[in-house]
């Protein structure tokens, strides 16, 4: 998978997955504040920008190593 495909899927995997949590919290708590979704996506970008830097590491260090 290239690193552009992966990066795509990921943000997208974010924000649909935000999305879908916060309609399932409103569901469920119908007093949900809509800031939640806020809340919900930037938990989302902070996750998916670790996961990024992790694999920017790793592939940084097996391009040193080969």
């Amino acid at each position: 998978m290239s690193e552009k495909t992966f990066q795509v899927g990921l943000w997208l995997t974010a924000v649909l997955g935000s999305l879908a949590l916060f309609v399932a919290t409103k569901i469920i708590w119908n007093e949900a504040n809509d800031v939640l979704l806020l809340v919900y996506l930037v938990v989302g970008f902070l996750m998916n920008f670790t996961v990024s830097k992790i694999r920017s590491m790793r592939t940084g260090e097996a391009r040193h190593i080969g």
